[in-house]
């Protein structure tokens, strides 16, 4: 053998087992590479890379923050002057927009109120009616009278009766060119004459001092029961028949008396009046002069 050839074999005896081990070596990766493949197909895999994914996905989202703080600090920030004056203008908004609800609401309320006095005239045909505001009240706690805003000149007259759409509130006592001032039927020197709507029976209705309601002189035959309806009749010719003053609470009913009471809910709530009806074409009617004694005629001398 000839000394090349002798170097050629002892070379390839060397080098055998390091290529097997290579050969090996792929074909264990290849075979591991397609058992994982198929295992990952299969999805017995996914624990494994969900373990292996959390860590990378934490440095992931701190490198995504770390970097998204730089590039901010590399940014123009707003100047404090400008931050200032947006804030005055949200809050100068804000304020508008909480006005503007304010009014709404009692635009809502004055509708509202409007419109309950409209049902009530549609009831009442006949009569005219002028809308006015309550603009003051007595301070008197003895003394129950309110202020209008309409006068003379705009046709209030004395003695007009006023109302509302749950009913009566009293009578124009005082005028003024521009105001007017109302008694209420829950003052003390007011009377009206009532009729309790069921029975028919006639009664009057007085103002007390604390400022309710009671009806006197009621007949001791007269049936009476807590919650029935008390109208104005219309005797005396102070107001118009058939307007609601209050409903029945309690009777008062002795034996050995010849007329029966009872204390009265008002219909109207005194305390939150706003706005008003007069009813205008209703001419009070004087009764002085049949009151008056009948004068006995003279006797001739004999």
């Amino acid at each position: 053998m000839t000394k090349v050839a002798r170097s050629s074999f002892v070379f390839r005896q060397a080098h055998m087992p390091k290529l097997q081990t290579r050969s090996i070596l792929v074909v264990g990766l290849l075979l591991a590479g397609l058992g994982l493949l198929g295992l990952s197909q299969t999805g017995m895999l996914e624990p494994v890379q969900s373990a292996l994914l959390a860590p990378l996905a934490t440095l992931q989202q701190w490198v995504a923050r770390a970097t998204g703080g730089a590039s901010a600090l590399g940014q123009p920030q707003p100047d404090l002057d400008t931050l200032r004056q947006r804030n005055a203008e949200l809050e100068a908004q804000v304020t508008q927009l909480q006005s503007d609800v304010v009014r709404l609401r009692e635009n809502e309320a004055q509708l509202n109120l409007l419109a309950g006095l409209l049902n009530y005239a549609r009831t009442q045909p006949d009569n005219r009616y002028l809308a006015a505001n309550v603009i003051g009240r007595d301070p008197s706690p003895f003394v129950h009278y309110v202020i209008l805003d309409r006068g003379s000149n705009a046709g209030v007259q004395k003695d007009m009766p006023v109302v509302t759409g749950q009913g009566l509130v009293g009578r124009i006592v005082q005028v003024t060119s521009a105001a007017s001032k109302v008694q209420l039927i829950v003052d003390s020197t007011s009377a009206v004459n009532a009729r309790l709507q069921a029975s028919r029976d006639e009664g009057v209705v007085v103002g007390q001092p604390a400022g309710g309601l009671e009806m006197q002189f009621i007949s001791q035959q007269a049936s009476v029961q807590p919650g029935d309806l008390v109208i104005t009749s219309g005797l005396g010719g102070k107001y118009p028949a058939g307007v609601v003053l209050g409903t029945v609470s309690v009777v008062e009913k002795q034996a050995y008396e010849v007329v029966q009471r009872a204390e009265l809910t008002s219909a109207v709530d005194f305390n939150r009046l706003e706005i008003v009806l007069i009813i205008v074409n209703f001419q009070p009617i004087d009764f002085g002069p049949f009151l008056q004694p009948t004068p006995t005629p003279a006797v001739p001398a004999p």
